[in-house]
């Protein structure tokens, strides 16, 4: 597992106001993160903190397990990563005599949906461990029947999905030569993390179904104007690939664009990480939510033209 940390600008000697740990999508590679998460640290009140971690596996520098773990033992390993982190922060809170530290989630892609289910899992009517989530681009249901889930469904399953981690040392002459993020790049030419990738994502396919519509109608419509619960973003449109019918049912129970839980954007890609221009317009409106508990109508809502996505943007399972 790849951990980064941006520390609190002021206070050095006492616990971050609130902390955010943010999990990514699928390749969850954080090199893919930098200027999202660089932006937001600039943007966010210099007495908040940001905790990044990698999906275990998914990193070029830091070896993973022989065998790929399952999107529950990931989600397992975010419930540790979140526990291991409130207890450090309370620990370090009664040393300096001084107020506990907030802890903010924020999920990319399927990382939203670990999100989620880490919150089912950590709060409870008597304790509100986490006390926000902020979910962007979410794929939160039904998604082997979106667009991406039929078209990408060969790639993740047998016969093919054993053989594509062996087809990565014949792309090393080619790759200098393909129009693709250094990043995605270096990835292709990791067989075992190909494989991870991979086995994550044919089980997002077989396990991300039925929505608790329920439990995100308590984090949104049930908390009213609140700096708890859940707060998303997504495409308008069918402009994401990746969301299906999952995606209005969620923004339902949030309460909608009117309610200050949900933004729709325009123009606006899934795979937002790939480009700076939408890396920083996504900062920007986290920020917002972190700082101010919700979006207005006058917050970030277009990242204006949008820019020529790298090759394969559109279809990269993110």
């Amino acid at each position: 597992m790849d951990l980064r940390y941006w520390p609190a600008k002021v206070g050095g000697f006492e616990p971050p106001k609130k902390i955010i740990i943010f999990l990514p999508g699928n390749p969850g590679l954080l090199d893919y993160y930098p200027p999202f998460l660089n932006h937001l640290h600039s943007l966010l009140p210099p007495n908040h903190a940001i905790l990044a971690t990698s999906h275990i596996g998914h990193s070029i520098s830091v070896p993973g397990p022989t065998v790929p773990l399952t999107l529950k033992q990931q989600i397992d390993s975010k419930v540790e990563l979140v526990q291991s982190v409130k207890a450090y922060l309370a620990g370090w809170a009664r040393e300096r005599e001084c107020s506990k530290s907030e802890i903010s989630l924020v999920g990319h892609s399927v990382g939203a949906y670990m999100a989620c289910e880490v919150m089912k899992r950590v709060n409870s009517r008597h304790e509100r461990v986490i006390d926000s989530g902020i979910i962007l681009f979410p794929t939160l249901g039904w998604i082997a029947d979106t667009w991406n889930g039929w078209m990408l469904w060969p790639i993740f399953h047998r016969p093919i999905k054993p053989l594509l981690p062996l087809v990565s040392p014949l792309l090393r002459p080619l790759i200098s030569f393909m129009s693709l993020p250094p990043t995605s790049r270096s990835f292709l030419l990791s067989p075992p993390v190909i494989q991870d990738v991979l086995a994550l994502a044919s089980d997002e396919m077989k396990e991300i179904k039925e929505l608790d519509l329920i439990w995100f109608k308590s984090q949104g419509l049930d908390l009213g104007r609140s700096e708890k619960g859940l707060f998303g973003v997504w495409a308008a449109g069918k402009g994401d690939s990746w969301v299906g019918r999952d995606g209005p049912l969620v923004q339902d129970c949030l309460g909608g664009t009117e309610g200050g839980r949900v933004k729709v954007l325009e123009q606006v890609p899934h795979a937002f990480c790939l480009t700076q221009e939408h890396s920083e317009l996504m900062a920007q409106l986290v920020a917002a939510a972190v700082s101010d508990g919700g979006w207005t109508s006058d917050d970030a809502t277009l990242a204006g033209p949008a820019d020529k996505a790298p090759i394969g943007s559109n279809i990269v399972p993110m």
